[in-house]
C-alpha cells in the first residue's frame, strides 16, 4: 500500500481568521482520522501515531486552532469556544466533501478531547466514531475561588489579556528527549487569556453534563500517572456515555502524553489505538447510535449547514510534498 502524501494548506474560518491544517493522505482510504489537538501545541506533533497508521489506508487530516501553531489569532485567546467548533466544522465538511462515505474518526487529545466532545455532541451525525485521549475534563491543578472569580471579571473587562498557562510541560512524557523537543517547539506556547479559561471552564462543565449523550463508538485511553488531567476525566466519560461499543484502557504509571512516551510503552499504547481505528473503518453513517443500557460495560442524519458559508476546496492553498 502507498505511503502517505503529505500537504498542507489554510482555510478561513470564523471571524476571517486564517486556519492552518495538514493532511496526510493515500488513494481511497478505508477511513479518515482527524486529530484535534491539545492546549499549547499543534497539530505537527503527532509523528508517531500517524508513522503506527503508516500503511494502513488510513487518511489523516490535522489542524492547528486559532491562536496556536501555524493558524492566525491572538495566542491562546478564543471569544468563545464555539469558535473552535465552527473552524473543526468547515475543515470536516472539506474533508467530507473530498472523501465521500468514508468512516469519520475524530481523535482529540488533551483540551482537543474537551473539543471532540464538544463536536461530537453539536454535530454527532459527521462522525461515525470518536478517540478520547487523556481527556482534559479534570485538571489537576486545583483554581482557588478568587482566581475563579478574577478570570470571570477579566473575561469581560480585558478578556485578551495574556498570562501563562501553568502547563508543567516536565510530565508531558518520561522520555526526555520528547519533553526537550516540546520546550524547544518554537511553535508550542504556553499563553492563555482570561476569556479562553472562562470559555473552557463552561465547556468542561457542559460536556460532563452532557456525555451520556455519546452514542457513537468509543474509545478512552490515559496514564494513571497522567500530572495534568485526572484519569477520573476518562472513567466519567466511559461510566456515562450511551455507546453501546465503548473502550476505556489505562496504561500504568504512564504521563500525558502516552502516545509519546518511551518507546516499549508507547508502541503498546499505539498498537490499542491502531487496532481500534482499524476495527472500526466500516462504513456507520445513516445507521442510528442507539444508547446502551448503563449496565452495558463492552470494553471496547440530515446534514446541517455550515456555521457560515463553508470554504471550498478551491479557496483551500496547499503546498504537496511528498513524505
Amino acid at each position: 500500500m502507498a505511503t502517505y502524501q503529505h500537504s498542507t494548506g489554510t482555510f478561513i474560518g470564523k471571524g476571517g481568521i486564517e486556519i492552518f491544517f495538514q493532511q496526510w493522505e493515500v488513494a481511497n482510504p478505508k477511513a479518515v482520522l482527524i486529530i484535534i489537538h491539545g492546549l499549547g501545541e499543534h497539530s505537527g506533533r503527532y509523528g508517531n501515531l500517524i508513522d503506527a497508521l503508516q500503511n494502513k489506508g488510513i487518511a489523516i487530516f490535522g489542524l492547528d486552532h486559532r491562536g496556536f501553531g501555524r493558524s492566525g489569532g491572538k495566542r491562546g485567546h478564543t471569544d468563545s469556544f464555539m469558535d473552535y467548533i465552527y473552524d473543526i466544522k468547515i475543515f470536516v465538511n472539506m474533508i467530507k466533501d473530498k472523501n465521500p462515505n468514508k468512516p469519520v474518526i475524530m481523535l482529540g487529545h488533551s483540551m482537543g478531547g474537551v473539543l471532540a466532545i464538544k463536536y461530537a455532541l453539536t454535530h454527532a451525525e459527521d462522525l461515525d466514531a470518536l478517540i478520547l485521549s487523556s481527556p482534559g475534563l479534570v485538571p489537576t491543578i486545583e483554581v482557588p475561588a478568587w482566581k475563579e472569580k478574577l478570570a470571570i471579571f477579566l473575561s469581560k473587562r480585558i478578556p485578551s489579556f495574556t498570562m501563562p498557562s501553568g502547563l508543567d510541560a516536565s510530565t508531558i512524557s518520561h522520555d526526555k528527549e520528547v519533553v526537550k523537543k516540546y520546550m524547544e517547539d518554537p511553535l508550542v506556547h504556553d499563553k492563555v487569556t482570561p476569556r479562553f479559561y472562562v470559555e473552557m471552564m463552561k465547556t468542561i462543565e457542559e460536556c460532563i453534563n452532557r456525555c451520556s449523550e455519546i452514542k457513537m463508538p468509543l474509545l478512552l485511553f490515559q496514564g494513571t500517572a497522567d500530572a495534568l488531567v485526572k484519569d477520573e476525566a476518562s472513567k466519567i466519560v466511559y461510566q456515562k456515555a450511551s455507546s453501546r461499543d465503548k473502550t476505556l484502557k489505562l496504561f500504568e504509571g504512564l504521563y500525558h502524553e502516552t502516545m509519546n512516551e518511551l518507546e516499549a510503552d508507547r508502541k503498546k499504547v499505539l498498537k490499542v489505538v491502531t487496532d481500534w481505528i482499524l476495527a472500526h473503518s466500516k462504513k456507520t453513517s445513516g445507521v442510528k447510535h442507539a444508547a446502551a443500557p448503563k449496565t452495558k460495560t463492552k470494553a471496547a442524519a440530515k446534514k446541517p449547514k455550515a456555521p457560515q458559508k463553508k470554504v471550498s476546496k478551491s479557496n483551500a492553498k496547499s503546498k504537496s510534498k511528498k513524505k
